[in-house]
């Protein structure tokens, strides 16, 4: 008897590219009035996001791209996702040594992504998250902190566990972070800032995925 062929992947694309359309067809909507037209451009960028999401579940071997354009794009979702929350001014400092490319960049993208989204949460009063990246002993070394609240002490040794966060309905986030450095032979700690805030340190040793000087 011929097997049946697995579908359920190509399934939830096509059916996820059908929300995509119907979100896009709104966002044309919208974007015909001057008083949304920044909402729409936001939707139409985060729409833009979920159709990449998608294209990396089916492609395996992506182009390598410059950590600067993979850090751009993880900000520039944030800020849309802020803008639209109406919430406080979130600023970026970014401080990445020239020259360093990531061979999985949208799995990378994913991990800032939810760093980001994880500072903002904790400051409910905005602030300021830093991003800083080196090469360091060989390999590199990708620090992300913020000016929020800091990780409880009773959470840390289990921080990076499904379902484990602070704030309702969270819990995924940080261990997709861990899951996807992992996946790549890096690591991932926590710590609190002694200024206060929280700090994240990702450790990736050298070749793995990020090289120097690379285009591919």
């Amino acid at each position: 008897m011929e097997s049946t062929p697995d579908l359920t992947l190509p399934c939830l694309i096509h059916d996820l590219n059908n929300v995509f359309q119907t979100l896009m067809e709104a966002a044309d909507l919208l974007s015909d009035d001057p008083r949304w037209s920044s909402l729409s451009a936001a939707i139409f960028r985060s729409i833009e996001r979920g159709k990449d999401i998608t294209l990396s579940m089916e492609v395996v071997n992506h182009p390598a791209a410059p950590l600067e354009a993979v850090l751009d794009n993880a900000v520039t979702f944030v800020q849309d996702s802020v803008a639209v929350h109406r919430g406080p001014e979130v600023c970026f400092a970014c401080d990445v040594e020239p020259g360093l490319v990531l061979r999985h960049p949208r799995a990378w993208e994913r991990v800032l992504i939810n760093l980001f989204l994880n500072s903002v949460h904790a400051m409910p009063q905005g602030g300021t998250i830093f991003i800083q990246a080196r090469l360091r002993d060989g390999g590199t070394e990708i620090v992300v902190a913020d000016q929020g609240l800091g990780i409880a002490l009773e959470l840390l040794p289990r921080l990076f566990q499904p379902d484990v966060s602070a704030k309702i309905g969270g819990g995924l986030g940080l261990h997709i972070v861990k899951s996807i450095v992992e996946r790549e032979d890096g690591q991932v700690r926590a710590a609190n800032r002694d200024g206060g805030g929280a700090e994240f340190t990702i450790t990736i040793p050298a070749g793995t995925p990020i090289i120097r000087g690379a285009t591919a």
